[in-house]
């Protein structure tokens, strides 16, 4: 009976642990929508003025015209207008050199375009502008036939747009009809001689037989004589064919979304309203587009070309210059905050920056605008175009997908193929884009910057730089693990490359140098080192020193004010504690499997875990409701108040299922509520717009665009949004291995970074057989004479003791960097000497020229 107890209890134990005392889910914060309802429009067909004032203040006015739905706003100072829409001719179009499509001037028409998909997962775009705004002619509608409808609300107005097809097609009448049915009407010959002029005696029918290519002139003819006539209906010409074989219902899609567009003391504000969003039951939309011809710049006025450039977030920031002429190459278009980690890619994607802040601008001759996207960010893609392609028109505008989409390859070998999976329920957002008007000598990409950076003050952002001096930002790389064999058996051993007695010789040797301020954040410092499991504790490895030697490193280095950081990671985790915990706090991909941060193997651009080379398992992705869970466990057990956030503030993770998903959206509410419960000092790792305001110090910025070849240049514009409020590092320089050390130390003085550098006390060589053998140049021996003199350097010019406040594009590759104190640098990259405003800078170099 004892040993039938004791096995009861000891199950009982086992059960209790694996599924009791798990962690607790949280709650995702709330969303802030627009309060909708159909109830207080006016059909457009009731409505007359076309140039209507809206709303009134003290720099701007709004006007909608109400039989186009399109709206200006006009400058009250300098009369400058900005359009929703071009109110005139595309010059194309008076051009017989020039060829423009119908679908390119109903595009400059518009203000929706909308992506959906069907059942079978086939995706189409279309535009409001012929289903909503003009209707053409057709047996359902009258030339211009309008199907929107206006409210006006405070300080602007909502517009409802019923976007559907009112043109009849091959659908609505019957490929077949029996002899005797056509023989005993009165129309006949009409339909014998129009339509229906093939007869099939085997089944005593007249077939229509290019039923798929239906001309309007034939449809208008069939249409009063089926539906006026013989009070035929779409319903029963489906049973009809179905009777035939013909099994295809086509159902046109049907949409209503509303805008809505309100008057602000710096412009104007546009918004998708969500809660409006009305789609078919077999029809689902996947990406709106928000205004995309606002603010459009022409390429050509009275004979003159016009001047100016558009502005991107990528990277550090780029621009695209007006009628560069590239437009044989592919227009750009990049998604918000990169790559959701649940949803990596089966196959490495290309190289690139990422987009960090929810901004873009315009710049023309006589004004520009800075357009923040407010709402919907983490769904949204900047778009950008030059003249020459389609129209006349420089274009920059946003799209939002409402959904997310998974390409999944079904079969094998040479037999497989591809589908699309998509999310079911729209993302639980209204999607918001901001235009803030710039003139004067606000009119460039630094006020561009600017106005970001008052948006972020306004959600948080204090002034938080207050060292004159260069920060040097040391990166240590501590334990990780490495494959042994005993009798040829694999086993892992945890090995250090740099100790905490290691670290305290590296930082002296630091100080010795006069390197006096900074920072020191080890790596792989806990819960298994560089592969780390979740960190819901902190397990401080025994062989860099273990807790206590991690609190004596603590207070050595304080001594000095260098302040110590521990890398943790909350979104990911080589393995869990308990089994069964992998299905339980792992995100799932839109397929239903478990989502990995996968490691991909370069040769084949495939993650290790799909080729046949050892490597250790990806780590997996955490959901994203558990953060709070695991940084409540983790802050009981480390007792420090200082860390630094890896994948947090950074990268987002959706985590989707069968009945509902949560979206990069949510998960930035997630993240945002979590960062705002943070007490400890933090350093973000090239942080997303949305975190910025929560970091005490940020790394690894970068300090480049992707250069994409539409792309004329690469600008500081994270850097000019940042500069003065907090310390910010790029990347480490001694890990950029696709550019040199000199060409990556002076974006480091163009952009008023601080520097980083990856180090260890043992040699890299000793990670050659490890999968970390990507740190191939940290030996602290081997840079510390190259930190010392770049510290020097930047000291001896007093970058740190202002900041930027402005950067121009002198020639090719060449660039002026004026900083708040009065220094001036003038940077060439090129690899000859630039002579510019009789000032001539060596090759890959620079002169001082102020200050």
């Amino acid at each position: 009976m004892k040993k039938w107890l004791i096995l009861v209890l000891l199950a009982g134990g086992i059960a209790a642990f694996l599924f009791l005392f798990n962690m607790k889910k949280s709650s995702i914060p709330s969303v802030e929508k627009i309060d909708y309802s159909e109830e207080g429009f006016t059909l457009a067909s009731e409505l007359t003025n076309n140039n209507r004032l809206v709303a009134s203040n003290e720099h701007y006015e709004l006007y909608l015209n109400e039989t186009t739905s399109y709206f200006r706003v006009v400058d009250k100072a300098t009369g400058m207008e900005w359009k929703s829409n071009p109110t005139v001719p595309d010059p194309w179009q008076l051009d017989p050199t020039k060829a423009i499509t119908n679908t390119a001037i109903d595009k400059q028409k518009s203000t929706l375009e909308i992506t959906y998909f069907n059942a079978t997962g086939s995706t189409a775009s279309i535009n409001n502008y012929k289903l909503s705004i003009s209707h053409p002619k057709s047996p359902l509608a009258e030339a211009g036939e309008k199907t929107y409808s206006i409210k006006y609300v405070e300080n602007g107005f909502q517009v409802l747009y019923d976007i559907k097809d009112l043109d009849v097609d091959y659908s609505y009448f019957p490929k077949y009809l029996s002899k005797a049915f056509v023989d005993g009407l009165e129309d006949a010959d009409t339909l014998k001689d129009f339509a229906y002029k093939n007869y099939d005696p085997e089944t005593d029918q007249y077939f229509i037989e290019s039923y798929e290519k239906l001309s309007k002139l034939v449809t208008g003819i069939l249409y009063p004589i089926f539906y006026e006539k013989l009070g035929y209906t779409r319903e029963q010409v489906y049973e009809e064919n179905l009777l035939n074989g013909i099994t295809e219902f086509v159902e046109k899609p049907e949409f209503k979304v509303a805008v809505q567009v309100t008057l602000e003391d710096t412009g104007v504000k546009t918004t998708i309203i969500r809660d409006s969003i009305v789609e078919p039951n077999d029809i689902k939309i996947s990406n709106i587009t928000l205004y995309p011809l606002f603010g459009t710049a022409i390429s050509v006025e009275n004979d003159v070309p016009t001047e100016g450039y558009m502005v991107l977030p990528d990277g550090n920031g780029a621009v695209i210059d007006f009628n560069n002429g590239k437009h044989y190459q592919n227009p750009y278009r990049k998604r918000l905050y990169g790559q959701d980690l649940s949803l990596l890619p089966f196959k490495m994607a290309e190289e690139q920056q990422k987009i960090n802040i929810p901004l873009y601008g315009m710049v023309k001759e006589d004004g520009g605008f800075a357009a923040i996207i407010t709402k919907g960010d983490a769904m949204a893609n900047i778009h950008a175009d030059v003249s020459g392609r389609i129209d006349s028109y420089n274009k920059i505008y946003t799209s939002f997908d409402i959904r997310e989409i998974e390409r999944v390859t079904l079969g094998s070998g040479f037999n497989t193929y591809g589908i699309n999976l998509w999310t079911k329920v729209i993302v639980d957002t209204d999607f918001e884009v901001s235009y803030h008007f710039l003139s004067g000598s606000d009119n460039s990409y630094v006020g561009i910057a600017k106005t970001y950076r008052d948006h972020l003050i306004e959600k948080g952002l204090t002034n938080r730089d207050l060292t004159p001096y260069t920060v040097l930002n040391t990166e240590l790389i501590g334990a990780y693990d490495r494959k042994e064999f005993f009798l040829g058996i694999p086993y892992y051993t945890t090995q250090s490359m740099t100790t905490f007695k290691e670290a305290k010789m590296i930082v002296d040797a630091l100080l010795e140098r006069d390197i006096n301020h900074m920072n020191v954040t080890y790596l792989g410092l806990m819960n298994g080192g560089l592969t780390s499991t979740i960190q819901d504790q902190a397990d401080i490895e025994n062989v860099l020193g273990g807790k206590e030697g991690y609190k004596d490193l603590s207070r050595y280095l304080s001594l000095s004010n260098v302040t110590l950081y521990a890398k943790v990671d909350f979104m990911t985790a080589s393995k869990y504690n308990k089994l069964f915990d992998d299905f339980r706090y792992t995100a799932s991909r839109i397929d239903g499997s478990l989502a990995y941060a996968f490691t991909y193997h370069y040769p084949t651009r495939l993650p290790y875990s799909e080729t046949e080379f050892m490597q250790s398992a990806d780590d997996y992705v955490v959901n994203p409701i558990y953060y709070d869970a695991i940084y409540k466990a983790f802050n009981k057990d480390f007792n420090h108040n200082t860390i630094s956030l890896g994948y947090l503030g950074s990268t987002l993770a959706g985590h989707y299922t069968k009945t509902s998903s949560l979206y990069k959206q949510d998960a930035i509410r997630i993240q945002e509520s979590l960062l705002s419960q943070i007490t400890e000092t933090m350093i973000l790792e090239n942080p997303l717009g949305f975190a910025i305001p929560y970091a005490d110090s940020i790394t690894d910025l970068p300090v480049e665009a992707t250069l994409y070849s539409i792309i004329d240049d690469q600008i500081p514009l994270l850097q000019l949004v940042l500069s003065g409020y907090v310390d910010y590092a790029s990347q480490s320089l001694n890990m950029a291995n696709t550019r040199s050390i000199e060409y990556n130390f002076l974006k480091v003085l163009e952009t008023g970074s601080n520097i980083k550098y990856t180090l260890s006390f043992d040699d890299s060589r000793e990670l050659l057989n490890t999968e970390y053998n990507y740190f191939m140049a940290t030996h602290y021996e081997n840079w510390i004479n190259v930190i010392e003199d770049q510290v020097k350097e930047m000291d001896d010019l007093g970058i740190h003791q202002g900041y930027l406040i402005n950067h121009e594009r002198l020639a090719n590759n060449v660039y002026r960097v004026t900083y708040s104190h009065g220094l001036v640098l003038v940077i060439n990259y090129n690899l000859s000497p630039m002579t510019v405003n009789s000032i001539t800078i060596p090759a890959m170099d620079y002169v001082v020229i102020g200050g």
